[in-house]
């Protein structure tokens, strides 16, 4: 697990390593992991009337917001600087919320409310769960790498499997189950690697920006799943 296995290695048990208190460094990550959210959401407030007329005009506006992504994650994992760290964080997550300004259209706004507290007393509860453990968390991450890598094939096979005439009613909805759970146990393992690590506010900003992704995740799954569409999507 590339990104995790960078991070897991930062380890230093000298004094000076940890210049915040477990209290204030745990409050640190949260409260980023709350901004990236929240310019997402600010972010999607630009994008609720963009459609897409073709699927190469869906390329043309996803690609350039993954790779803008990468960049984002490559930055904030590579530096120490916390500066440049959070820069990389608004790399993501204000690209992020662009993406999810014309997906949160579709639902009512009363949906898309409960759907977003859901999420987030889900990642909150788990996230305490992953703090606290007292084993270490680390071997799990090559099983949650395998699990997230074997849920993108699928959601590469079912489609083409569909369009060639197989049936695969629900197979979706399964697979966007599966994804909830396989993010949820990536909310306890990026909080017990957080805790693990040297208390430093770069560090809190790059495991707010992986608690942040599983939040993600989590929200646009649990809205397709769970969200009620409003009308004009309906139509």
């Amino acid at each position: 697990m590339g990104f995790s296995s960078e991070i897991w290695d930062r380890r230093d048990t000298r004094p000076a390593a940890n210049p915040m208190s477990k209290n204030l460094y745990a409050f640190a990550v949260s409260a980023l992991t709350f901004l990236g959210i929240f310019a997402s959401l600010g972010a999607a407030q630009l994008t609720p009337n963009l459609t897409f007329q073709s699927g190469w005009a869906l390329a043309g506006f996803m690609i350039p917001i993954v790779i803008v992504a990468i960049l984002g994650v490559v930055i904030a994992t590579k530096s120490n600087n916390p500066a440049v760290s959070l820069l990389g964080y608004a790399m993501v997550a204000v690209p992020f919320g662009l993406m999810l300004g014309p997906v949160i259209a579709q639902y009512t706004t009363a949906s898309v409310v409960k759907v977003f507290f859901i999420t987030t007393i889900i990642v909150a509860v788990l996230g305490v769960v992953g703090a606290v453990i007292p084993d270490n968390l680390q071997g799990l991450g090559s099983w949650l790498l395998a699990a997230m890598l074997l849920l993108l094939v699928g959601y590469f096979i079912v489609p083409v499997a569909g369009f060639i005439g197989f049936n695969v009613g629900g197979a979706l909805t399964v697979l966007d189950w599966v994804g909830v759970v396989i993010f949820s146990g990536m909310v306890v393992y990026d909080w017990n690697r957080a805790m693990r690590l040297p208390r430093t506010l770069d560090n809190a900003v790059d495991s707010a920006l992986a608690v942040y992704l599983d939040w993600f995740n989590i929200f646009i799954r649990l809205l397709a799943l769970t969200g009620q569409q409003n009308s004009s999507s309906r139509n």
